[in-house]
């Protein structure tokens, strides 16, 4: 096993919500909230990117707020009343005359305890001839961030970032045994690429991954996320997944499997490069 690496000492019961935004802030968060009071009893619940709004550019800007602002805020209530952790998967953080995208850790008291602002900024060329690109709106984030959840040593990451296996490398190499990929990840390319990518992060770094993705179509630019929420263990077995609609996953990671899988195949101490 890797030097940094720590079994955790118990289970982590998690909660995924899956749901399709749109451009009205205030009816996102109420469809969240109901899924949340109906949730099971967990440890963490977690959400997509842009789980509070989905739309363009102008939309993003118009409700990017300094942390904690107003939709950061509301998580942290909800985090304390359901006394379990909130993964905000992503917000539209103003700071410093920069907009990022920015995924935020809530501890079961309703405090911000960790907030990565995603470094790598996705970019396409659809079919149709559309453009996405996020650097137009969102500036880069510049560094990793890793927490600690009830034990469990965790790094932070967004969508995009599931390409770039360099980062959950890093994450490796400091002890983590969980990845956060919140992800509002299109159809086009989750269709071929989303199962493979999360399974691939877990594998590579025997690690457990909680992908939860967006779902449905984007009012306001017509395109559409792929769904199919994930939660992958360290031998790249598929956990948990959704379908292409609103829904919640629930599953429990079990510390026994991390030990059981980094003792068959101990790759974490045979790296010899990065």
């Amino acid at each position: 096993m890797s030097r940094n690496f720590i079994i955790p000492q118990r289970a982590l019961r998690v909660i995924l919500i899956q749901n399709s935004a749109g451009a009205d802030v205030e009816a996102n968060l109420v469809r969240i909230e109901a899924r949340m009071h109906k949730a099971p009893t967990c440890d963490l619940i977690a959400l997509p990117e842009v789980f509070a709004i989905r739309g363009a550019d102008a939309d993003y800007r118009a409700v990017a707020e300094r942390l904690p602002g107003q939709i950061t805020k509301r998580l942290m209530a909800l985090a304390a009343r359901a006394r379990a952790w909130v993964l905000a998967g992503s917000v539209i953080e103003q700071g410093r005359g920069k907009i990022y995208n920015t995924s935020v850790l809530i501890n079961r008291l309703g405090r911000i305890v960790a907030h990565y602002r995603k470094i790598h900024l996705f970019e396409a060329n659809l079919d149709n001839g559309q453009i996405v690109r996020e650097s137009d709106i969102y500036a880069t984030g510049a560094k990793p961030v890793m927490a600690e959840v009830e034990g469990w040593s965790c790094g932070l990451a967004i969508c995009y970032d599931l390409r770039f296996p360099e980062l959950f490398r890093y994450y490796s190499k400091h002890g983590a045994a969980l990845f956060f990929v919140p992800s509002n990840f299109t159809q086009k390319t989750g269709k071929d690429h989303w199962e493979t990518l999360v399974r691939a992060r877990a594998i590579e770094n025997q690690a457990f991954v909680v992908a939860p993705n967006q779902c449905g179509v984007n009012p306001c630019t017509g395109i559409a996320s792929h769904g199919h929420s994930l939660v992958v263990g360290p031998w790249g077995e598929v956990l948990a997944t959704a379908g292409d609609k609103e829904t919640i996953l629930a599953v429990t990671l079990q510390p026994e499997v991390l030990r059981r899988t980094r003792q068959r195949i101990p790759v974490l101490c045979h790296r010899r490069l990065g």
